[in-house]
């Protein structure tokens, strides 16, 4: 059988829902061909076979190419929201195929995003036309029930954004020696966009406010000006910032040298208030044995439960936190390990997976 699977961006190739429905479906038998827009896709993390294709996320390209006849070679259509899903229904409608919905972004209320009213209904008509779709947290099970306006949600699972396997942490010694740490102080983490509705600012209030830890920063499309600005704040020279972006497994062997872990989400948009395990960052953390500050909402109570982490409501209270997790690092960090095998539980959940790919391609057991 052959699927075709389509990336919002390239670079979500690696992430780790992505990686499991990639490998969910080899298991299966499945050959697998990946569009993205420019079709540059790194595979270094696979070792089956995978073909790229470019794309792109308009109506331009969906009218000149969704009535080709090569799409008949498909079994499968499967897509990440939410530009991908008016392409994929369209695929799946018009050449009568099946098709999957991997719901990692949820673009409702403030995070609609700007795109018109008729590509949006595309979207969500791809999604609701799914044999199934799949969300990264329980709690967001029902904001894309709502968003779909669905009945039920029977068809609606959830897979979390963590890696099944995760990569060895990197040896804190040479971590260390690479960013420039001199020192025993505690060391930070941050990973992904860095900008103000996330950490960021909580963070430069922390380093000009005490100096006993040392900040290293993973970010994701940080312009060159904002970088340069990070230079010229208090305790800049506590900051190692990573040049370019690295590839996932890489970013999360290396975030398993730090301390603490951040994870705050301070955007109003639902799906923000509704990050829980779909974070791959805080999973990141958590799967590297490293406790983790995050911002105060429902989804992340479980992180005080498993006491492998607490979480802030503002600035005063994200600096205290560090206090809190300091003398009590090394059980935090057992605790972190402990979350993720009971909570986030991702072979329970690739196993449903696999077990639900299975179903709707129609195959046996």
């Amino acid at each position: 059988m052959k699927v075709a699977h389509f990336l919002l961006k390239p670079e979500l190739a690696g992430s780790p829902p992505n990686e499991a429905i990639i490998n969910a479906l080899t298991e299966l038998g499945c050959d697998i061909d990946l569009y993205a827009p420019g079709g540059d896709i790194n595979l270094s993390m696979y070792d089956m076979p995978i073909k790229v294709f470019p794309v792109e996320y308009g109506k331009r390209w969906m009218l000149k190419n969704i009535f080709l006849p090569r799409w008949q070679k498909y079994d499968l259509f499967s897509g990440t929201t939410e530009d991908p899903m008016a392409i994929v229904g369209m695929l799946s409608t018009i050449h009568r195929k099946r098709s999957v919905t991997l719901g990692d972004e949820i673009r409702s209320g403030s995070y609609a995003g700007n795109k018109t009213v008729r590509w949006k209904k595309l979207c969500q008509r791809g999604m609701r036309n799914s044999a199934f779709r799949i969300v990264n947290d329980r709690h967001r099970v029902d904001l894309l029930k709502d968003y779909l306006n669905m009945p039920d949600d029977k068809d609606i699972i959830v897979y979390p954004g963590c890696f099944r396997h995760p990569p060895v942490a990197q040896n804190r010694k040479t971590m260390k020696s690479k960013w420039g740490f001199d020192n025993d102080k505690l060391i930070i983490g941050d990973s992904g966009l860095f900008y103000y509705e996330h950490s960021a600012l909580w963070l430069i209030e922390a380093l000009a406010s005490r100096d006993d830890f040392n900040l290293v920063i993973q970010p994701l499309n940080t312009d060159p000006l904002s970088r340069y600005l990070l230079t010229k704040i208090k305790g800049a020279e506590r900051i190692y910032m990573e040049p370019k972006r690295i590839e996932w497994l890489d970013a999360w062997s290396q975030m398993g040298a730090v301390d603490i872990g951040v994870a705050i989400y301070r955007q109003t948009g639902p799906q923000f208030q509704n990050m829980g395990v779909s974070s791959n960052r805080l999973c990141m953390f958590l799967a590297m044995g490293v406790p983790v500050i995050v911002s105060k909402q429902p989804s992340f109570e479980f992180i005080e439960k498993y006491d492998c982490g607490i979480m802030v409501e503002n600035e005063q209270e994200f600096i205290k936190a560090i206090d809190y997790i300091k003398p009590r690092l090394e059980q935090m960090k057992l605790n972190a390990l402990k979350c993720t095998a009971e909570y986030i539980d991702t072979g329970s959940a690739y196993g449903a997976l696999v077990d639900k790919f299975r179903d709707s391609l129609g195959l046996l057991s």
